[in-house]
């Protein structure tokens, strides 16, 4: 049975799911759907945060008129050519690609011509222009080297241009039982030069996969129980790809949003990335986002200050004081 079958035989969550685990991507292949609770005794029914009230989430300090990229938008670009937007489309598949993966799967009337097709190098040695902005939702979270991802952005970047991040908030998605990620191992990481996800890290994330509701997305108060998304032999199967040399795509970073903040400023003040915080915005449905630039002023909060709210993201009620 062929891949794009097996896709039209399951259910709508384990087709999105399939999508996102393909080996050579470090993008998510689709948008998740944004679920949250009706009234008391109904039933629970996908909803879709407005697309123009994401959009300009987006590009809030995005110079439209410039030269923009958009890294992995597969099937549904959120500023498309045909849209009129002076956009280029850096993708690992090209449009015919693109248009036989999501052929009977996903809508394809949106696909649009790839303008880079990537091969797995650093973003600046296979895209040779530059840009006023890049827009990359539910990317980071998937990319091997998190350093290099967003130090690839920043060389892509013409002066005053912005990265904007639309990224997971680990407490309403499937990464929910995961813990966050470490800004050591983000480090040793980068240091080690990795190349595709270690067996450890693709383990972590397909052991602890939940659908909640069945749901691999929600919002804040959607009811439903948790079900774990793969059995151990799946687990093992994808391990042993991934010490084989596979790339397995795999969410490997997980955050909160102060969390995430905090890494990004001191990776920063520790001279390993040039980005800085432009603006942020909490958690909607499930998912924050980020603006990053070279000129940006930073959270605007002490390392401290960052230190507190990250620790209550993570549920600690205690009353913390610094000296």
């Amino acid at each position: 049975m062929s891949q794009i079958t097996r896709l039209k035989s399951a259910s709508p969550v384990d087709r999105a799911t399939a999508l996102l685990r393909e080996p050579h991507r470090i993008i998510p292949a689709v948008r998740r759907r944004i679920r949250r609770p009706v009234a008391l005794g109904g039933t629970a029914r996908p909803v879709r945060k407005p697309k123009k009230q994401r959009l300009e989430l987006i590009t809030r300090h995005a110079d439209l008129s410039g030269l923009g990229l958009e890294i992995g938008p597969s099937h549904n670009p959120l500023l498309s050519k045909a849209d009129g937007y002076n956009i280029r489309i850096a993708d690992y598949l090209d449009r015919d690609g693109l248009l036989e993966k999501y052929h009977g799967v996903r809508p394809t009337g949106k696909i649009e011509e790839v303008d880079y097709v990537l091969q797995g190098g650093r973003l600046p040695d296979e895209i040779p222009d530059r840009f006023d902005y890049i827009v990359a939702s539910h990317v980071i979270e998937h990319t091997v080297c998190l350093v290099c991802f967003l130090e690839d952005c920043a060389a892509l970047l013409r002066p005053g241009g912005v990265l904007t991040l639309a990224v997971p908030d680990h407490r309403y998605c499937f990464d929910y039982f995961r813990e966050r990620t470490a800004l050591g191992r983000v480090i040793d990481v980068h240091n080690a030069g990795a190349k595709v996800h270690s067996e450890g890290s693709v383990i972590e994330h397909n052991l602890n996969h939940v659908k909640k509701g069945g749901e691999a997305a929600w919002s804040a108060g959607f009811p439903g129980t948790y079900v774990d998304s793969y059995a151990m032999p799946v687990v093992k199967q994808r391990a042993a790809a991934a010490v084989a040399g596979e790339y397995v795509d795999t969410h490997n970073w997980v955050f909160t949003p102060h969390q995430f903040r905090l890494l990004i400023h001191d990776l920063n003040s520790l001279g390993l990335v040039t980005l800085h915080e432009k603006s942020f915005t909490d958690t909607v449905g499930p998912e924050f986002f980020v603006v990053l630039s070279a000129d940006g002023a930073g959270p605007g909060l002490t390392r401290d200050q960052l230190l507190l709210k990250s620790a209550r993201e993570a549920g600690s009620s205690e009353e913390i004081r610094f000296a």
